[in-house]
């Protein structure tokens, strides 16, 4: 064999051996009504409600596509995305980021210093 197509194939060996042992971290799908406070502590999509407050733990990813009742409290290094409807109040502490394209009925506390990225509706005041 041409040395060319012998360094193709080990190239080609060498990739599929990196993406097989490369992990990805698994969403969590939350569908149906949740009632009382939450703590999120893994990844996860919001498709249901929660009646009640909920804590995005530190460096977690909480993606809102349904509807959070209460307040919604973003730890360090955590990443909160809105697509659904918030009642309550939105806080940022810091190192944690968001994304606001749904509604946020309640306030928005900033503490982070890091993004708040806003393309829907804040009905009550950022701070």
């Amino acid at each position: 064999m041409k040395p060319k197509i012998i360094t193709g194939l080990l190239m080609a060996v060498l990739l599929l051996l990196i993406f097989s042992l490369t992990t990805y971290a698994e969403t969590t799908l939350i569908e149906g009504t949740l009632y009382g406070d939450q703590e999120i502590a893994t990844d996860a999509q919001l498709l249901g409600i929660i009646q009640g407050n909920v804590t995005v733990k530190a460096s977690i990813t909480l993606q809102v596509d349904g509807i959070v009742t209460g307040s919604i409290t973003v730890e360090s290094g955590a990443n909160l995305i809105i697509n659904g409807v918030v009642h309550g109040d939105v806080t940022l502490l810091e190192g944690a980021t968001a994304i606001v394209n749904g509604i946020i009925n309640g306030n928005i506390y900033n503490q982070s210093g890091n993004t708040l990225e806003i393309n829907g509706i804040v009905k009550g005041e950022i701070y």
